[in-house]
């Protein structure tokens, strides 16, 4: 039996009586978004789409993307990527648990990027995804894999002022990065305060 996802609503009082509201149209009219779960196509789509859409409504007010996501496509991730640079409008990145993979791609990729207190960063190299048949077709994949590495180790390198040689032997291995390691080593602006008064 298929599982159906129920979006969060929200109440508001209009002059036609209460409407509900899907809480993520609430907060793209806050423009703000959400890139959250695994990463594919699908997802990247959307998340370009409302990018530009909210480029369109204003090129020169900040959008804020959240990110909590383990990774995903490469190639969708790297549309979102594309996309935050294309646009006119600055985007903050704010990383709520973990980033990791492409997730964290996509959150040191933004123009002002922030870490709640207890979130972190996972980075890697690409993995290798159904490496099988012809030797030809292996090394026309391990080819490929060697490309990416050094896109994203480009992106890594560029985003925190690191060498891509440093960054390469963080990426050897799963390296989790703290709020407070990430902002030392250049991936993360800031850590994000508490709003309550203790």
């Amino acid at each position: 039996m298929e599982q159906r996802i129920i979006s969060p609503r929200t109440m508001r009082e209009t002059a036609r009586g209460i409407a509900l509201t899907s809480i993520y149209d609430e907060m793209l009219s806050r423009r703000e978004l959400s890139v959250t779960g695994a990463i594919d196509a699908a997802m990247a789509f959307d998340i370009c789409q409302q990018l530009l859409q909210l480029e369109h409504d204003g090129p020169s007010a900040e959008v804020t993307l959240y990110v909590a996501s383990p990774g995903g496509s490469v190639s969708a991730g790297l549309a979102i990527v594309d996309t935050m640079r294309t646009i006119a409008c600055p985007v903050r990145t704010v990383c709520l648990d973990t980033a990791a993979s492409m997730g964290a791609i996509i959150f040191v990729s933004g123009d002002r990027r922030e870490m709640f207190p207890h979130a972190e960063l996972m980075i890697h190299d690409p993995l290798i995804q159904n490496a099988g048949g012809s030797a030809l077709s292996v090394q026309e994949t391990s080819r490929r894999l060697m490309g990416l590495r050094r896109t994203l180790s480009q992106i890594l390198a560029d985003r925190s002022g690191l060498s891509v040689k440093r960054v390469q032997s963080l990426t050897a291995k799963d390296t989790f990065l703290t709020a407070e390691r990430a902002v030392e080593l250049g991936f993360a602006d800031a850590i994000v305060e508490p709003r309550k008064v203790a």
